[in-house]
């Protein structure tokens, strides 16, 4: 009999599908068996096809377009209009789409999860296979810890809240309920709950996985793997880490990392083609994509189409200037539109191009926009090692990283060092023209407290770039933010503060 996910998984949408996980997106047959090694690899698969999913377009592409660093163009027909506008309200039908496609995912580890600890506690399986389940159980933990940082970064205001106050945390889900009693639905714990919780399913799974490889198993422990290594585990520990002040074990855990001589920053010829073809050394963990599956549309939010002559969002002023002469990335994020068609006029502009479509994922001959999803890359574990120094008072090895990241991307580079407010600066920009696009930049400012206003200044760019100005949607333009904005934190969605009745009182301010 099918049960379907009720309360928190109530009318959540299929966004893919694909052979790594053909059934719907919040059903699980509960007539499936995990009988073996193979059914729990089988069962996997699925959970790695919804970490696909969350690792690109609407789950990276919402945040960044509400934040500082784009503006709508006229005719872009609304898309995405009111995150770029601010208009954020709890009714929402595509904010609520992705908070519940991270909750399947939870509720897909919190299902498999005992059924392997069920297979193992048989005495059926000998040692390799315990090896073996169990390192697809750290491997469930990590996506469920996973779904539950993006959840954190979204819904919770770990920078300002008590956290000790119940209800402003998230809702934590540990075993597997496919129930229609309301009884049993969870309402928000408190945030301190939130990230204990996390960090203990990244402990336990570092430990799963590690004894996986130390068995001998070391083939995701490189370069481009598409599944998850204890690489992959510490990058995300190092992120939480850094994202709730724990800076010992941000630092740590970068290190850990950097140091492991696995990966390697990418070259200044070799940055590209990362970028193109979803390969590079600095690639921890890349989603599972090929011809005909997987790839994730990430780009088309923001060129439109395949024309090179119209998009929906292009950069800001600022966004451009902040790259220096000889830096790599600003060939590979942004491309010059001769012309820029806006409405029917042209236009010369820079469009945004870091996700300029992986030409083997094309079906065909024409340029569908797809590359895979990076989700952790080791220039994020360079930018985090860096902040975590300088907040430790360790200015030393926080200018040492922030070169080593510079050296790789900006051609003829000479090292410089900065000190106080100026090195804090330095890394807060270095990681704004690093990851730009990648998700990661309303909880970057809702972290360090910054507020911003939004403005095109393509005047700054003088002829011909300072004519897209009339074009620029004027709703997009001079946004301003405080550093208090309620709308740093996303509302939760509203079919589910009305299905849930254990959230009561526990909406996010200002919704």
């Amino acid at each position: 009999m099918k049960k379907i996910f009720l309360g928190l998984f109530a009318g959540a949408a299929m966004l893919t599908s694909c052979d790594m996980d053909t059934r719907n997106f919040g059903v699980i047959d509960q007539d499936i068996a995990i009988e073996s090694v193979d059914d729990a690899h089988k069962f996997m698969n699925g959970i790695y096809g919804t970490l696909r999913t969350i690792s690109g377009s609407d789950f990276i592409v919402y945040g960044d377009v509400q934040m500082d660093q784009f503006v709508g163009l006229v005719d872009n027909g609304n898309r995405l209009g009111p995150y770029s506008t601010g208009q954020i309200v709890a009714s929402d039908n595509d904010l609520s789409t992705l908070y519940y496609n991270m909750y399947i995912n939870v509720n897909k580890a919190n299902y498999l999860v005992p059924k392997i600890d069920a297979l193992v506690e048989s005495g059926s399986f000998s040692n390799d296979d315990i090896v073996q389940l169990n390192y697809y159980k750290g491997s469930a933990l990590f996506a469920s810890a996973y779904s539950y940082w993006w959840l954190f970064d979204k819904y919770v205001n770990y920078s300002t809240a008590n956290l000790d106050t119940p209800g402003m945390g998230l809702q934590i889900e540990t075993e597997y309920h496919p129930s229609g009693d309301r009884g049993s639905y969870v309402g928000r714990s408190t945030i301190r709950e939130s990230v204990n919780h996390i960090n203990k399913l990244l402990s336990d799974a570092y430990d799963l996985v590690v004894a996986y490889e130390e068995d001998g198993n070391l083939d995701a422990c490189h370069p481009n793997s598409s599944y998850v290594s204890s690489y992959v585990i510490a990058a995300l520990q190092a992120r939480i880490a850094l994202q709730t002040g724990d800076y010992t074990t941000a630092l740590a855990k970068a290190e850990a990392v950097i140091n492991s001589g696995n990966y390697g920053l990418a070259s200044v010829d070799d940055y590209p083609g990362m970028w193109l073809n979803d390969m590079g050394n600095e690639l921890i963990f890349v989603c599972y994509a090929e011809k005909g599956q997987g790839g994730i549309g990430t780009g088309v939010h923001y060129l439109a189409n395949n024309s090179k002559e119209s998009s929906d969002y292009i950069p800001t002023a600022d966004v451009l200037l902040s790259y220096e002469d000889g830096d790599v990335r600003f060939d590979s994020f942004f491309e010059l539109y001769q012309p820029m068609v806006v409405s029917g006029e042209n236009y010369y502009a820079f469009a945004f191009n870091k996700y300029p479509g992986n030409p083997a994922l094309n079906t065909g001959t024409t340029n569908a926009l797809l590359n895979a999803g990076k989700p952790f890359r080791l220039s994020e574990q360079y930018l985090i090692a860096a902040e975590a120094a300088y907040e430790t008072q360790n200015e030393t090895k926080a200018n040492a990283y922030l070169n080593d990241l510079r050296s790789a991307r900006i051609e003829g580079y000479a090292s410089r060092n900065y000190s106080g407010n100026a090195l804090r600066t330095a890394i807060r920009d270095e990681r704004g023209k690093e990851l730009i696009g990648e998700g990661f930049r309303m909880g970057d400012l809702r972290r360090w407290g910054e507020g911003f206003t939004r403005e095109a200044g393509f005047a700054n760019l003088g002829y011909p770039f300072d004519a897209i100005l009339a074009a620029v949607t004027p709703t997009t333009n001079n946004v301003t933010y405080a550093a208090d904005d309620y709308r740093f934190i996303w509302p939760i969605p509203t079919r589910e503060m009305q299905v849930n009745p254990q959230l009561a009182g526990q909406q996010n301010p200002r919704y």
